[in-house]
C-alpha cells in the first residue's frame, strides 16, 4: 500500500464559486414584453388580466385627477366670492367713514353759524359755551373712531 502525501496548504484544490444576480426594474403599470410572455406561458390569459388591470388603474387615476381638479375649481370660486365680499365690506366701511366725516363737517358748520349768530346778537357767554361744546363733541367722535381702528 502506497501512502500518498497530503497536499500542503498551497497545493490544495480551490473551488471557485460565482454567483450572479440580475435585477430588473420596470416603471409603469405594464411589465416588459418578455415578462408578459412568461406570465402568459405560466398562466394563459394573464396578459389580458395585466392589461385590464393597467387600464382600470389609468381610469381610476384620471377620475381621481378630475375630482381633484373640480374640487380645486370650487375652492377657487369660493375664494373669489370671499374676496369680492371683502371688497364690498371695505367699500361700505369707507363710504360709512366718508358719510361720518361729511356729517361732522356739516355739524361743525352749524355750530359755527349758531355761535356766530349768538355772538353777534350779544349773547357772548352762550356763544362761547355752544362753540366750545360743539368742538368738543366733534373731537370726541373723531377720537373714538380712531381708537376703534
Amino acid at each position: 500500500m502506497t501512502k500518498q502525501k497530503a497536499p500542503s496548504g498551497n497545493q490544495q484544490a480551490r473551488e471557485l464559486r460565482f454567483q450572479a444576480h440580475q435585477i430588473t426594474h420596470s416603471a409603469g403599470p405594464v411589465p416588459p414584453a418578455e415578462e408578459i410572455a412568461r406570465y402568459e406561458q405560466i398562466m394563459p390569459g394573464a396578459a389580458d388580466r395585466i392589461f385590464a388591470m393597467a387600464e382600470q388603474e389609468q381610469q381610476h387615476r384620471h377620475q381621481a385627477e378630475n375630482e381633484q381638479n373640480a374640487a380645486n375649481a370650487r375652492i377657487a370660486d369660493a375664494n373669489i366670492r370671499a374676496s369680492d365680499s371683502n371688497v364690498r365690506a371695505q367699500d361700505a366701511s369707507i363710504a360709512e367713514i366718508r358719510r361720518g366725516q361729511w356729517m361732522a363737517f356739516l355739524l361743525g358748520l352749524a355750530f359755527l353759524a349758531i355761535t356766530m349768530t349768538l355772538g353777534l346778537r350779544g349773547h357772548e357767554l352762550a356763544a362761547s359755551a355752544l362753540g366750545l361744546g360743539g368742538v368738543a363733541a366733534v373731537a370726541t367722535v373723531f377720537i373714538k373712531v380712531r381708537s376703534k381702528q
